[in-house]
């Protein structure tokens, strides 16, 4: 059978660069901005591919020597904000083939010690790169994806001194992309609808080498009637790459399944999965269905719903969650989440993350793998609504006790007053 190379809904990784077409302009134009700036930010609408555009994009390019002056050693950390960057940015340093110590008896103490490391100042994370005595052309490369989660965390009433974590955090990478004693980089992805600005929408010639250079490089063939009808669709929708990656690798096993490699990847095939409207639905229904029994069913429903914020931000935040707080809120024990979790991402899903290929434990951190999966299974949104329906009734229900309790407190207040009175009289 023919591999597919086509990665879905996850973003494109470093060492899939020979299957990422299409943005060979936008990569040279990163390459040629970090050469003269430090710190670099892709901003995009959700679906994008700013991910993929630095994983297998400028992550390649840099350790192959594109940018010449800085030669091909290049050491890079990679982390989203979430509930705590400083801690995921230790956590992303502390490997010792990023920052962190290979003695064994350190190896342990090594995230705690980079973590106050990179808190004590704005020179945090130049003060931790000293520390690490880097060979003299070794680079250091920061990516902090998914930035736009920093806003939520420094909005957090969970989090006692959000709101200075959040700022003490970006000066930290500020200050660290400014000085030009080490070879710090820092490269930050954000979506382009929490600042109110957008990307200019990339050109059809290459989203078209996007579709064709993946089925040319696996021996593939794929119908110019398809290529076209993908190019009209995607004008249209919101959610644009990760929603087209993923119609076309549903769209490839369907072709490969049917023994078809005589003809090329054509149109019935594509309409076989859903289309680019409904493949993404129709994929995760196929895994809601494998959970078989009403509970386990229940399950999953609980599982998305501890993963999924719209009532916060109705445009879709997600939520990662460790494996044992989603038992813990979902009232279910380990073993169980585990069982759902992979479920959901099965090699040729990867609806959630860490990628199947890696074990999971009760810290692991379960995500879901893109926005586009809260937009688009329609099972999904209305678990969504009905989180947000709940959460807005407990607000009203809450707010009405505390003014019940006010008036209750005044009237007690008033019966005591005319208590006092009377007895004086």
């Amino acid at each position: 059978m023919i591999q597919n190379p086509f990665p879905g809904l996850r973003p494109f990784e470093a060492d899939e660069d020979h299957l990422f077409f299409g943005r060979e302009r936008e990569i040279d134009e990163l390459l040629r901005r970090l050469r003269t700036a430090r710190f670099l930010a892709v901003i995009g609408t959700s679906g994008s591919g700013k991910s993929s555009l630095i994983r297998s994009g400028l992550i390649p390019s840099l350790i192959s020597g594109f940018m010449a002056r800085a030669g091909t050693s290049w050491r890079v950390a990679m982390m989203r904000p979430g509930e705590d960057p400083f801690g995921h940015l230790a956590s992303a340093l502390s490997p010792s083939d990023i920052l962190g110590s290979a003695e064994p008896e350190l190896a342990g103490a090594q995230e705690v010690l980079l973590d106050a490391t990179l808190r004590r100042s704005s020179r945090g994370l130049i003060e931790a790169v000293h520390l690490a005595h880097l060979a003299p052309d070794d680079n250091l490369l920061v990516v902090v994806d998914q930035f736009e989660e920093l806003f939520r965390f420094r909005r957090s009433r969970q989090v006692e001194h959000s709101r200075d974590d959040a700022i003490a955090f970006v000066r930290v990478l500020l200050e660290a992309s400014k000085q030009i004693e080490l070879p710090i980089f820092v490269v930050l992805t954000m979506r382009s609808d929490f600042i109110g600005d957008c990307m200019e929408y990339p050109g059809l010639d290459a989203v078209r080498s996007a579709i064709t250079g993946p089925v040319a490089v696996a021996n593939g063939r794929i119908a110019p009637r398809l290529v076209l009808r993908l190019l009209n669709e995607l004008c249209d929708d919101n959610d644009q790459l990760p929603i087209l990656q993923h119609a076309l690798m549903r769209s490839w096993d369907y072709w490969s399944a049917g023994h078809a490699a005589e003809r090329p990847l054509d149109v019935a095939d594509y309409e076989a999965i859903g289309t680019f409207t409904h493949a993404l639905s129709y994929h995760a229904e196929e895994a809601y269905a494998e959970a078989g029994t009403p509970e386990r069913q229940q399950l999953v429903a609980r599982v998305f719903k501890a993963l999924t914020d719209t009532y916060s931000d109705p445009r879709g935040v997600r939520r990662p969650t460790s494996v044992a707080e989603l038992a813990g809120m979902c009232e279910a024990n380990e073993a169980d989440v585990v069982a759902v979790v992979d479920l959901f991402r099965r090699p040729g899903r990867s609806f959630l993350m860490p990628p199947a290929a890696i074990p999971l434990t009760p810290r692991s951190i379960v995500d879901i793998s893109h926005e586009s999966l809260m937009r688009c299974w329609e099972r999904l949104i209305a678990w969504a609504e009905e989180e947000r329906a709940a959460a807005a009734f407990y607000v009203r229900l809450s707010q009405a006790r505390s003014r019940t309790g006010a008036r209750a407190q005044v009237a007690e207040g008033q019966r005591a007053e005319r208590g006092v009175g009377a007895a004086v009289r």
